[in-house]
């Protein structure tokens, strides 16, 4: 009779045990899998600390300085404008069409390059919104 409940006792903690150890692992997967989907960028200010590497692609992500925002004379798609986080600022430079909601004084996030001359040479550019969005609306034609 002590036998079996000796066992009973010794079962139920390795089933505890287990389910513990299970749910450890899916959490671990869980994060694992997040870890190559989650996408951050860097700030003005972390980018000049030296902490991170910008030798390589990266995200710059900040506020547009208003009155920063230039088309180049002669070149169409080219803009320049300056990214800031409200205690440093980066120049960025742009060839391409910009997003709709691109405009200064709001967020954005720009994916490139740093130059030598600290300046960011951006490849494609995300404009952000802020929780007031609407979309635009459609007119249909009857």
């Amino acid at each position: 009779m002590r036998n079996m409940i000796r066992r009973n006792r010794a079962n139920k903690i390795y089933l505890i045990l287990l389910s513990l150890a299970s749910v450890a692992l899916i959490v671990f997967f869980i994060i694992k899998a997040l870890e190559k989907n989650i996408d951050l960028y860097l700030t003005p200010t972390q980018i000049f600390s030296g902490e991170y590497n910008t030798v390589q692609k990266f995200k710059l992500g900040g506020m547009v300085e208003k009155g920063s925002l230039q088309r180049v004379e002669g070149e169409d798609l080219v803009v320049t404008f300056t990214v800031t986080d409200f205690q440093n600022s980066i120049d960025v430079v742009y060839v391409g069409v910009l997003p709709n909601l691109f405009k200064e004084n709001s967020g954005v996030v720009a994916s490139g390059y740093l130059t030598e001359g600290n300046a960011f040479w951006a490849v494609e550019i995300l404009a952000k919104h802020d929780e007031n969005y609407m979309p635009v609306k459609l007119e249909s034609y009857d």
